[in-house]
């Protein structure tokens, strides 16, 4: 924690600059939530390390790290989820999915290439070749495939011109097979530390402020990621989810099983919340 701010000690808040989080930051961050926060900014990639090591004592970090730990505690009603299509974390293909044997994955997301495994391996029967690059130019140099997340997903999703590319959406693929949510991120703490039942109610409230918001966050991020607004709007809207109800909850109890399934994870640890809301 950090000095006080009205006569209440500061909570460090991670957050990052992926589209999908701000609705669950910008509130606080334009004043509209009285709040007890400090906002620190980190590369998304960063947060649940930055986390573990009480940099930051609050951040909605990947789920997959999450799971990996018992270290943490969910907060409650608060997530970065979909049902069905993501539109951010996308599989850009030369042949069809089925015939994929090398793909290049973000060699900084630990989560969704979890998830890229579940569906190509486990859901498919592949073994395909992982190759871990930065998105870039050569992203699908001498590969089959290459999957994209975030606002490079996106940007994908939406500004790709090459018509030779097959798209898949990874959030669409994992509800198809499972018939359930899939949930990217949970806001979450560590166990013992970080977060009051105020902060916690506040971070809700901020969820529910920055949901009704999304026409306007959409048309302030529109312009700096190049997409029409209409594409931002969808995607907050109708793409993410920001609860954590009981069908998320089950979804992400399905991707801890299939996880450990894979030896991604060495246990399927108990998923502990937060007690100031329970």
């Amino acid at each position: 924690m950090n000095e006080k701010k009205g006569g209440h000690p500061l909570i460090n808040l991670g957050a990052a600059p992926f589209l999908n989080m701000r609705p669950l930051i910008y509130p606080l961050e334009k004043g509209l939530v009285e709040h007890s926060f400090n906002i620190m900014y980190f590369d998304p990639f960063l947060l649940s390390g930055n986390l573990s090591e009480g940099v930051i004592d609050v951040a909605p970090i990947p789920s997959v790290e999450f799971l990996r730990t018992d270290d943490y505690c969910i907060l409650p009603d608060i997530s970065i989820s979909s049902f069905g299509k993501v539109d951010s974390v996308i599989l850009k293909a030369r042949k069809e999915i089925t015939k994929i044997t090398s793909v290049s994955v973000d060699s900084r997301s630990k989560s969704s290439t979890a998830l890229l495994r579940i569906v190509l391996e486990l859901f498919l029967g592949l073994t395909p070749e992982y190759v871990k690059r930065s998105p870039g130019n050569v992203f699908l140099e001498e590969v089959d495939a290459g999957m994209l997340i975030g606002n490079a997903g996106l940007g994908s999703r939406h500004l790709c011109r090459d018509n030779s590319l097959l798209t898949y959406d990874l959030g669409e693929l994992w509800t198809e097979e499972t018939a359930l949510p899939f949930v990217y991120a949970l806001m979450a703490t560590r166990k013992g530390d970080g977060a009051t039942a105020e902060a916690c109610r506040c971070l809700v409230s901020t969820r529910d402020k920055g949901v009704g918001l999304i026409r306007e966050i959409a048309d302030i991020e529109s312009r700096k990621l190049g997409l029409s607004r209409e594409q931002c709007e969808t995607y907050l809207q109708h793409r993410i989810k920001y609860d954590l109800d009981d069908a998320k909850v089950e979804g992400l109890t399905r991707y801890r099983d299939l996880l450990f399934e894979l030896g991604e994870i060495e246990k399927k640890n108990e998923m502990d919340f937060h007690a100031a809301l329970s």
